[in-house]
């Protein structure tokens, strides 16, 4: 039985959809919940999409509201304790930071390492993460100031540069 043009069309603007989306989401769920638990939750969340994908056309921010649905999915399966190596993926993607600075990110609450991550591992705007964690951007302000704070105490800088 062959796809009838309507799923064909469909197939490409949800293929688009992820070249997109997926990315962003993938990011913002790894540096929640870890390597393992947030791959894991990208791919029920986008599974989720495509199952629904009627619906997609009326979300406003779909990696938001794709992040909540990754969020119920850890929720569902039951999520692990972070692992010791929680950023040993984030370490070979930035081979130009401190190793050090992986654990300290790892002892993070969730939000905070999310917030940090974001901002200044990939570069989001401070709106954006806003958006995605569904908190006023004055909130993402304060845990990051809050999360820099700690990091800077936490890791002894000796060279400024």
């Amino acid at each position: 039985m062959g796809v009838g043009i309507g799923e064909n069309g469909r197939s490409r603007k949800f293929e688009r959809f992820l070249v997109e989306v997926e990315p962003r989401l993938r990011r913002a769920l790894v540096a929640t919940y870890g390597p393992v638990d947030g791959r894991e939750a990208a791919q029920d969340a986008l599974s989720w999409a495509w199952e629904h994908w009627d619906r997609m056309a009326d979300v406003r921010h779909p990696v938001a509201y794709l992040y909540r649905v990754g969020q119920s999915a850890v929720r569902r399966f039951g999520s692990r304790p972070l692992p010791a190596d929680l950023l040993l993926e984030a370490a070979v993607d930035f081979p130009d930071i401190s190793p050090e600075l992986w654990p300290a990110l790892g002892r993070l609450s969730s939000q905070q390492r999310t917030i940090v991550l974001l901002v200044h591992g990939f570069g989001w705007p401070q709106s954006e993460v806003a958006a995605l964690l569904e908190v006023n951007p004055s909130t993402v302000r304060e845990h990051l100031q809050r999360a820099l704070s700690r990091l800077r105490t936490e890791l002894v800088v000796t060279d400024a540069c």
